[in-house]
C-alpha cells in the first residue's frame, strides 16, 4: 500500500516533480541511448508505411507524437484547473474547503494527476530508455501518494459527501461518461492554460527536437518553462498574501 505524501512533499510538490525529470535525464549517464530514437528505429523496421520514409523522418514523427501526448496531458490539467482556479492549483497548502464536481472531475477524481502522468509519459522521448522507465515509476508512486493525502483530508473535511463522490467517480482512470451531475460552475480558461506553462514548454521542446534533431536544444526549450512557472507561483502567492492583509 502506498504511503500518503507528507506535508513537506505536498508543499514542495513542484520541486519533487522537477526532481523526477532531473533523475530521468541523469539516467543518460547509465543508459546513453535516447528512448525516442530507439522507438523510432523499432517502428521504422517493423511498419511498412515507414519504410518509404527516411529514418530521420521516423524520429521526427515519434517526437511529434510525444509532443502531442504532452499537450493532451496539459489540456486535461488545464481543463481541471479551469474549475479549481490557479490559486488552488498552485497553492502549496492542501485545499479541501470545497468539493469540485464539474468539468473533468465528473469523469475522474484526479484529472490533474492524470494529465501529469500523461505529460511525463509523453516527455519520456527526451530521456534515455532507462530514464523513461524510472521517471514513469517515480511519477506514478508520487502521484498516488499525493492523491492519498488529498483524499484523506477531503474525507475528514467533507465526510459523506466526498465518500459518495468517491463511490461514483473513478480515482484516476476516467469513466467514459460523466458519473455526477454538473453543478454549473464557470471555468476560468485563461489562467488555467497559464498554469500549465512547464508542459507547454516540454511539448514545444519536443517539436524543437523534431525540427532540429538536437537534444540539447529540445531540453533547453523544455526547461524554459520552469522559471516562468516558478515566477507565476510566486506572483500568485504574493497576491494571496495581499488579499489576506486587505481582509484583516
Amino acid at each position: 500500500m502506498t504511503i500518503p505524501a507528507s506535508e513537506f512533499e505536498f508543499r514542495h510538490r513542484t520541486w519533487f516533480i522537477l526532481g523526477i525529470f532531473c533523475i530521468g535525464l541523469a539516467c543518460y549517464r547509465i543508459d546513453p541511448r535516447n528512448s525516442g530514437v530507439v522507438v523510432a528505429r523499432a517502428l521504422h523496421s517493423r511498419i511498412a508505411l515507414l519504410h518509404a520514409l527516411s529514418f530521420r523522418t521516423s524520429i521526427r514523427l515519434v517526437f511529434i507524437v510525444g509532443a502531442f501526448v504532452v499537450a493532451i496531458g496539459a489540456m486535461i490539467r488545464a481543463w481541471g484547473a479551469a474549475y479549481l482556479r490557479a490559486d488552488v492549483v498552485q497553492d502549496s497548502s492542501l485545499r479541501s474547503e470545497r468539493l469540485v464536481a464539474d468539468g473533468p472531475f465528473r469523469y475522474s477524481r484526479n484529472p490533474l494527476y492524470l494529465g501529469l502522468l500523461l505529460g511525463v509519459f509523453g516527455a519520456g522521448v527526451l530521456v534515455s530508455r532507462l530514464g523513461w522507465i524510472v521517471q514513469m515509476v517515480l511519477a506514478v508512486v508520487f502521484c498516488y501518494r499525493l492523491i492519498f493525502r488529498e483524499e484523506a483530508e477531503l474525507v475528514r473535511v467533507q465526510g459523506e459527501n466526498f465518500l459518495a463522490y468517491c463511490r461514483a467517480v473513478p480515482r484516476l482512470v476516467p469513466a467514459l461518461k460523466p458519473r455526477v451531475s454538473a453543478s454549473g460552475a464557470r471555468p476560468h480558461w485563461r489562467e488555467a492554460f497559464a498554469t500549465q506553462t512547464p508542459w507547454w514548454a516540454i511539448a514545444i521542446g519536443e517539436l524543437a527536437y523534431a525540427a532540429s534533431l538536437r537534444l540539447s536544444i529540445a531540453i533547453l526549450v523544455a526547461l524554459v518553462g520552469v522559471p516562468i512557472h516558478l515566477a507565476k507561483k510566486r506572483a500568485i502567492a504574493s497576491r494571496q498574501v495581499a488579499v489576506v492583509k486587505v481582509v484583516k
